[in-house]
């Protein structure tokens, strides 16, 4: 997760905490409406200042703090989480000191500590503390705030708050500890997912020119034959062989003739269109399948590469090498085993004619 989607993130998060002040702010107007139908019932002539005292007055006072902060919010686009958490204090500060005579109510300090804990974030659980710890003891310079509790009950406030500050900051270690973990499993998956796709390539690329291998070919052979006989779909294959590679190899070494094989590999590639599947079939022998191409584009497109293939210059021999082609079409009565005899055949009626050719079905197309 980068920086920008945790910002992102705590953007989100500022939102939602804003909303959990504004229920605890409605449940307190709702338990100062019961507050009023008590007093008007028991003692009415109590009722005015109440109203003022009780309900307007914090109501107003409550609003306004979390008006300010979805202002800040929505029209300033100030998302900080301290002041949010020093207005929620406050908002809860107005209810403690207006409902003095309500013992318990210190507690709802511990509710803007939860909250806190959502942003994950030892800093923040940490202000929130000690704002909440300050505002606690300012509240208890007013006497009828004091004078509400006994001095160890507003000792358990402060204790309490500190002992739940604990268990969080324990909840926030165990819980970068699993994210930790899960992170590092996360990696090790990845570094898993990559050596298994890396292993998969091995057994289907041939690790010298990078094209397919004989296995693979073999697969994508039968895949097509099927595709090609079931739904009548022009394909051809076309086997392609380096002529007199033996006396490159004895004469300049195998490692000319493995520059060589990779450079005719790479003119081959270069060639074909996404719609054609290359391997090296072994040796000095290659195999293409042609896709989604008559016979004729098919012939067109075997013959340019080999006319690349013949005009590219070699400076290790000092000079150039051929290839000969066999290409075949595959017919509706033809086996995948007959499919590809008849392209090897094809192959060695180019090499027994003069080499340097492609040898198509019944026809022979000789170099210019």
């Amino acid at each position: 997760m980068t920086n920008q989607d945790i910002h992102l993130n705590e953007k989100v998060w500022i939102e939602k905490v804003l909303a959990i002040y504004w229920i605890m702010v409605f449940i307190a107007i709702c338990g100062q409406v019961i507050g009023v139908a008590v007093t008007a019932l028991y003692t009415p002539e109590r009722l005015v200042s109440f109203i003022g005292e009780k309900l307007i007055i914090p109501t107003v006072l409550q609003a306004v703090l979390l008006l300010f902060a979805g202002y800040l919010i929505k029209k300033k686009n100030i998302y900080n989480v301290r002041l949010l958490t020093l207005i929620g204090v406050l908002a809860t500060a107005v209810t403690v000191w207006t409902h003095a005579s309500v013992t318990g109510l210190q507690v709802l300090f511990v509710v803007i500590l939860s909250v806190n804990l959502v942003y994950f974030n030892k800093s923040y659980l940490r202000f929130s503390l000690i704002i909440s710890m300050i505002t606690l003891g300012v509240l208890y310079f007013d006497p009828d705030v004091r004078l509400a509790a006994s001095e160890y009950e507003r000792f358990t406030y402060f204790f309490v708050l500190y002992v739940v500050y604990r268990v969080f900051l324990l909840v926030i270690d165990r819980g970068s500890e699993i994210l930790t973990s899960l992170k590092r499993s996360n990696e090790q998956e990845k570094i898993l997912m990559v050596k298994s796709a890396m292993m998969e390539r091995l057994t289907k690329v041939d690790p010298l020119t990078e094209l397919y291998n004989h296995k693979t070919f073999q697969e994508y052979l039968d895949f097509l034959h099927e595709q090609g006989i079931y739904y009548d779909m022009p394909l051809q294959l076309a086997i392609i062989d380096i002529d007199n590679f033996k006396y490159i190899n004895d004469n300049y070494g195998h490692s000319t003739g493995d520059l060589i094989l990779k450079r005719i590999a790479t003119i081959i590639e270069q060639e074909v269109t996404e719609n054609e599947i290359v391997a090296r079939y072994g040796g000095e022998e290659f195999a293409i399948l042609l896709t989604n191409k008559s016979h004729e584009e098919s012939q067109t497109l075997i013959e340019h590469i080999r006319q690349s293939i013949e005009q590219f210059f070699h400076p290790e021999i000092d000079g150039n090498v051929t290839v000969s082609i066999g290409l075949q079409r595959l017919h509706a009565d033809m086996t995948k085993e007959t499919f590809f005899n008849r392209a090897d055949q094809l192959l060695y009626h180019a090499k027994r004619t003069g080499k340097n050719k492609v040898s198509f079905e019944k026809n022979t197309k000789n170099k210019n």
